[in-house]
Protein backbone atom coordinates (compact mmCIF):
# COMPACT_ATOMS: atom_id res chain seq x y z
CA UNK A 1 0.00 0.00 0.00
CA UNK A 2 0.99 3.33 -1.28
CA UNK A 3 1.34 6.37 1.19
CA UNK A 4 1.01 9.44 -0.84
CA UNK A 5 -0.07 12.78 -0.64
CA UNK A 6 0.24 13.15 -4.40
CA UNK A 7 -2.55 14.51 -6.75
CA UNK A 8 -4.40 10.82 -7.22
CA UNK A 9 -4.94 9.65 -10.77
CA UNK A 10 -8.39 8.28 -12.21
CA UNK A 11 -6.55 5.16 -12.44
CA UNK A 12 -5.14 5.42 -8.97
CA UNK A 13 -9.01 5.91 -7.51
CA UNK A 14 -9.80 2.39 -10.32
CA UNK A 15 -7.22 0.65 -8.32
CA UNK A 16 -7.78 1.47 -5.10
CA UNK A 17 -11.83 0.73 -5.83
CA UNK A 18 -10.66 -2.69 -7.25
CA UNK A 19 -7.99 -3.37 -3.91
CA UNK A 20 -11.52 -2.97 -1.79
CA UNK A 21 -13.34 -5.06 -3.50
CA UNK A 22 -10.84 -7.80 -3.36
CA UNK A 23 -10.64 -7.59 0.46
CA UNK A 24 -14.00 -7.35 1.68
CA UNK A 25 -16.57 -7.76 -1.39
CA UNK A 26 -18.65 -4.36 -2.34
CA UNK A 27 -19.50 -4.34 1.37
CA UNK A 28 -20.35 -0.96 2.54
CA UNK A 29 -17.97 0.38 5.27
CA UNK A 30 -20.45 1.95 7.14
CA UNK A 31 -23.50 -0.02 7.22
CA UNK A 32 -22.22 -3.67 6.42
CA UNK A 33 -24.66 -4.17 3.76
CA UNK A 34 -23.23 -6.17 0.49
CA UNK A 35 -24.34 -4.53 -2.81
CA UNK A 36 -23.99 -5.26 -6.46
CA UNK A 37 -20.27 -4.25 -6.86
CA UNK A 38 -21.50 -1.66 -9.40
CA UNK A 39 -23.20 0.41 -7.44
CA UNK A 40 -20.16 0.91 -4.81
CA UNK A 41 -18.61 4.47 -4.44
CA UNK A 42 -14.99 5.55 -3.06
CA UNK A 43 -15.73 7.47 -0.05
CA UNK A 44 -13.40 10.01 1.41
CA UNK A 45 -13.61 9.13 5.32
CA UNK A 46 -12.04 12.30 5.88
CA UNK A 47 -13.36 14.70 3.50
CA UNK A 48 -11.32 16.26 0.79
CA UNK A 49 -12.45 20.14 0.84
CA UNK A 50 -9.82 20.38 -1.75
CA UNK A 51 -6.75 18.50 -0.29
CA UNK A 52 -5.59 16.13 -2.22
CA UNK A 53 -3.62 14.12 0.66
CA UNK A 54 -6.68 12.90 1.19
CA UNK A 55 -6.81 10.79 -1.19
CA UNK A 56 -4.87 8.58 -0.28
CA UNK A 57 -5.67 5.31 -0.32
CA UNK A 58 -5.88 5.21 3.92
CA UNK A 59 -8.56 8.04 3.80
CA UNK A 60 -10.88 5.79 1.66
CA UNK A 61 -13.62 3.17 1.71
CA UNK A 62 -16.45 1.58 -0.14
CA UNK A 63 -19.58 2.96 0.35
CA UNK A 64 -22.78 2.32 -0.71
CA UNK A 65 -25.07 5.25 -2.54
CA UNK A 66 -27.35 5.58 0.59
CA UNK A 67 -24.48 6.19 3.28
CA UNK A 68 -22.54 8.19 0.83
CA UNK A 69 -25.20 10.51 0.61
CA UNK A 70 -26.53 10.49 4.30
CA UNK A 71 -22.54 11.14 4.97
CA UNK A 72 -21.92 13.85 2.82
CA UNK A 73 -18.82 15.73 3.70
CA UNK A 74 -18.82 15.50 7.19
CA UNK A 75 -15.99 14.73 9.71
CA UNK A 76 -15.90 11.62 9.99
CA UNK A 77 -16.93 12.14 13.99
CA UNK A 78 -19.83 13.45 13.46
CA UNK A 79 -20.91 10.81 10.93
CA UNK A 80 -19.76 8.24 13.52
CA UNK A 81 -21.44 9.41 16.45
CA UNK A 82 -24.91 9.22 14.45
CA UNK A 83 -24.91 5.45 14.65
CA UNK A 84 -21.83 3.21 16.50
CA UNK A 85 -22.43 0.41 14.21
CA UNK A 86 -20.63 2.49 11.71
CA UNK A 87 -17.57 2.97 13.79
CA UNK A 88 -18.06 -0.65 14.77
CA UNK A 89 -18.04 -1.39 10.07
CA UNK A 90 -15.17 1.09 9.87
CA UNK A 91 -12.96 -0.98 11.95
CA UNK A 92 -13.82 -4.36 10.44
CA UNK A 93 -13.83 -2.81 6.75
CA UNK A 94 -11.19 -0.18 7.18
CA UNK A 95 -8.25 -1.89 8.38
CA UNK A 96 -6.06 -0.34 6.19
CA UNK A 97 -6.85 3.62 7.34
CA UNK A 98 -4.56 5.67 8.81
CA UNK A 99 -3.59 4.77 12.23
CA UNK A 100 -5.25 8.53 13.44
CA UNK A 101 -9.19 6.87 11.89
CA UNK A 102 -8.87 3.73 13.02
CA UNK A 103 -8.11 5.36 16.75
CA UNK A 104 -10.66 7.29 16.02
CA UNK A 105 -13.53 4.49 14.77
CA UNK A 106 -12.75 2.07 18.23
CA UNK A 107 -12.89 4.96 20.50
CA UNK A 108 -16.78 5.25 19.23
CA UNK A 109 -17.46 1.38 19.28
CA UNK A 110 -19.72 0.73 22.37
CA UNK A 111 -18.47 -1.58 24.79
CA UNK A 112 -18.56 -5.49 24.07
CA UNK A 113 -19.61 -4.82 20.56
CA UNK A 114 -16.31 -4.95 18.84
CA UNK A 115 -15.00 -8.61 18.56
CA UNK A 116 -19.18 -9.90 18.48
CA UNK A 117 -19.69 -7.42 15.34
CA UNK A 118 -16.16 -8.60 14.00
CA UNK A 119 -16.67 -12.20 13.96
CA UNK A 120 -20.02 -12.31 12.20
CA UNK A 121 -19.84 -12.64 8.65
CA UNK A 122 -22.70 -10.56 8.17
CA UNK A 123 -24.46 -7.16 9.16
CA UNK A 124 -27.32 -5.17 8.85
CA UNK A 125 -27.90 -1.91 8.56
CA UNK A 126 -28.50 0.33 11.20
CA UNK A 127 -30.41 2.76 8.57
CA UNK A 128 -33.52 2.19 6.53
CA UNK A 129 -33.15 -0.66 3.67
CA UNK A 130 -32.73 0.65 0.68
CA UNK A 131 -32.55 -1.26 -2.63
CA UNK A 132 -30.17 1.53 -4.25
CA UNK A 133 -29.39 -0.54 -6.85
CA UNK A 134 -32.82 -0.51 -8.41
CA UNK A 135 -32.42 3.30 -8.07
CA UNK A 136 -29.50 3.40 -9.97
CA UNK A 137 -29.01 3.85 -13.38
CA UNK A 138 -26.45 0.98 -13.63
CA UNK A 139 -25.54 1.78 -17.09
CA UNK A 140 -24.72 5.14 -16.58
CA UNK A 141 -21.10 6.21 -16.78
CA UNK A 142 -19.00 6.21 -13.15
CA UNK A 143 -15.25 7.42 -13.24
CA UNK A 144 -14.98 4.08 -10.53
CA UNK A 145 -16.42 1.20 -12.77
CA UNK A 146 -13.79 -1.62 -14.28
Amino acid sequence: MELTSHPTSRNAYVETRAWLLAQHGPVCAYCGVKFIASVMTLDHVAPRRGQTAYDRRDNLVLACPGCNMVKRDQAPLAFLLGSRIRAVNLLRYGAHLSPMLVDMARSLVPAGTEQASLANTTSSADDSAIDWAALIDLDGESPYRN
